[in-house]
């Protein structure tokens, strides 16, 4: 709760929004790219790059609002000088992924498109346009669209739509050379159309890192939104490891510990809660429970991880 408090307090908003056009000034077809970035400069430019290499479709504009969460390294600063179009606003360190959307997505207000891109992402040609493109063919006004993305060197699939497989469990899919409805996703590539914003919102208060995206997934077809992952892939970035995890078995049992509970860990006890409390079947005490109890059967096996993590998608035992 304090971490929430902190992330309504941080930070005055330091935002050039370009070309002299207020922030939130509404256009019809504003697509409002959300981006966050924390010490990745040379990824984020990069991402940026792919990014004004789009070519929207008629009728529609980019803006481009970028939470840079106290980078060091001087991330706000390059992107200030090479890209003076984008609204740069400063965080404190705290935000994290869910809370640096989430500064955007309130300095964005109002747009007729958000459209989620992680400052790791390489956009291929054409991404935006299959983006938009399934949209309008899709016949619903709330359609939410996922692109895939896959790792440049494996050549594999690593973000993009996922299909549940239980309340916990889902695996990733393929992207097919249509449209394909998926139950969930993960954020690195999502246009999300006012429609389905004015319906469900946006995400979720009490996510920082790591159940944001997926929550959102799950509400948007609980809501009966329909969720459509794209043809092929639309991105590339590199499949996340498992160092200085808590899967990772070379640290301590203590540092797997604390890595789970940290701000990115993956069973934050108040966050695994709500997620389980929104999410789960009954009885939600004992789900809450299951990745503690597992852990501690890790620890009296000698720290051996019989946990893995599929790549991007939740947990299932080995």
């Amino acid at each position: 709760m304090r971490l929430a408090a902190r992330r309504r307090t941080a930070v005055a908003i330091h935002a050039d929004a370009g070309e002299g056009r207020p922030m939130n000034a509404r256009r019809d077809n504003d697509v409002a790219v959300l981006m966050t970035c924390f010490n990745r400069r040379e990824l984020t430019l990069r991402c940026l790059r792919s990014l004004y290499a789009q070519e929207p479709p008629p009728g529609y504009s980019l803006r481009v609002l970028l939470t840079d969460d106290g980078s060091t390294d001087g991330t706000g600063d390059s992107v200030r000088a090479q890209f003076p179009q984008v609204a740069v606003l400063q965080g404190d360190g705290t935000l994290y992924w869910c809370g640096g959307t989430m500064m955007a997505w309130n300095a964005a207000r109002p747009a007729a498109f958000y459209l989620w891109l992680n400052d790791d992402v390489v956009l291929l040609p054409g991404a935006l346009r299959t983006l938009i493109g399934v949209y309008e063919t899709s016949g619903a006004a709330a359609t939410i669209v996922v692109g895939a993305t896959r790792d440049p060197l494996l050549g594999k699939t690593v973000t993009g739509g996922m299909r549940r497989q239980s309340w916990y469990k889902c695996s990733l899919m393929e992207p097919a050379d249509r449209a394909a409805p998926c139950d969930s996703f993960n954020g690195n590539i999502v246009l999300v159309p006012r429609a389905a914003e004015d319906r469900i919102g946006a995400l979720a208060p009490s996510f920082t890192h790591y159940f944001g995206d997926a929550d959102y997934g799950i509400r948007a077809r609980k809501a009966g939104i329909p969720v459509l992952l794209a043809p092929g892939h639309l991105g590339e970035c590199r499949l996340n490891t498992r160092t200085n995890t808590s899967f990772d078995a070379s640290l301590s049992l203590r540092q797997r510990w604390q890595n789970m509970f940290g701000p990115k860990g993956y069973r934050r006890a108040d966050e695994w809660w709500a997620f389980v409390h929104a999410h789960a079947p009954r009885p939600k005490a004992l789900y809450w429970l299951a990745p503690y109890a597992l852990f501690g059967v890790e620890c009296l096996l000698g720290g051996r991880v019989i946990l893995r993590r599929d790549v991007n998608t939740e947990m299932v035992a080995e």
